[in-house]
């Protein structure tokens, strides 16, 4: 998850460990050390991003066009996860190639349920290619 809010990105760790789902998740507070996490080769890279865009000190929008323009992170999901409601936005990420676009769920039940449909996905549903592929 890439989030400039320490208060969202630790409500979403709680609400995704809450969902009992064993997933590995990162996170990041800008789009720089996001880049960094990315470009790690120690690192596998993720199955999915959780991605807000407006951060100070870089867009989601402009990491999301930078790894949709490199061959080795274009494959990665990106799931946008904003609290805008602004209709430009959306389609921008959606030109971009944002796999999905979630509003930030606004209270603490809705996020629990947002992570639970998430964690459903990623457990159970969703197919991803094997590390190294």
């Amino acid at each position: 998850m890439v989030d400039d809010s320490a208060a969202d990105r630790a409500s979403v760790r709680i609400a995704f460990e809450q969902t009992g789902f064993e997933i590995d998740l990162s996170f990041a507070e800008s789009t720089a050390q996001a880049m960094g996490l990315l470009r790690d080769g120690a690192r596998p890279q993720p199955n999915l991003m959780l991605l807000d865009i407006h951060m100070p000190g870089g867009s989601g929008l402009d990491l999301l066009a930078t790894m949709k323009k490199d061959k080795s992170l274009r494959e990665i999901p990106v799931w946008v996860l904003s609290g805008t409601n602004n209709e430009r936005d959306i389609r921008a990420a959606y030109r971009g190639h944002a796999s999905g676009f979630f509003r930030k769920p606004d209270d603490s039940d809705a996020l629990r349920r947002f992570a639970d449909l998430i964690g459903r996905l990623c457990v159970e549903a969703l197919a991803f290619p094997a590390a190294g592929d």
